[in-house]
């Protein structure tokens, strides 16, 4: 009779310890953070930019009326379908054909066969072609296909120089 009664309370103390455990497993959160593990940074090689020997830049990208903060500030920018894009243009907005050179302040930009080249100093930055620059009284559009691939319109109000 000892032998039975233990039996009995070691069973049903079994199913306890069993059915409190699932029960526990279900209510189990597990949280997992992401760590970093700090490396010592790389040097930035960009092969759009490059440096010649007397510190002159020759870069290409749409953004090449950015880089330019004394003679433009980017003001807007559409990205999407050439569309969509359009769309965003005013109607006012003429093009500027190419072979044409238009100067703002120490700043010079070229339109040369579906390129936009800006030249300052020892500085020229071109956006590869198919690049469209487009004119109103107060603006200069910048219509060209950005880096993910799709077209890209970049409006820049032009910086008064002294």
């Amino acid at each position: 009779m000892t032998i039975s009664l233990f039996l009995a309370i070691v069973i049903v103390m079994g199913t306890l310890v069993v059915v409190t455990s699932i029960a526990r497993l279900h209510r189990l959160q597990i949280h997992v953070a992401a760590t970093s593990v700090p490396a010592p940074p790389k040097p930035y090689r960009d092969k759009r930019v490059s440096h010649t020997a007397h510190g002159a830049v020759d870069a290409r990208g749409v953004w090449a009326l950015a880089a330019q903060p004394r003679c433009f500030e980017e003001v807007r920018k559409s990205t999407g379908s050439p569309t969509y894009v359009r769309a965003h243009l005013p109607q006012q907005a003429r093009r500027v054909p190419s072979g044409r050179t238009l100067f703002f302040g120490s700043c010079r930009v070229v339109i040369d066969g579906g390129s936009v080249i800006v030249l300052r100093g020892n500085e020229r930055i071109s956006v590869p072609a198919p690049a469209e620059l487009y004119r109103t009284a107060s603006r200069l559009y910048l219509l060209a296909n950005g880096a993910a691939g799709g077209a890209e319109l970049r409006a820049y109000k032009v910086i008064s120089q002294p």
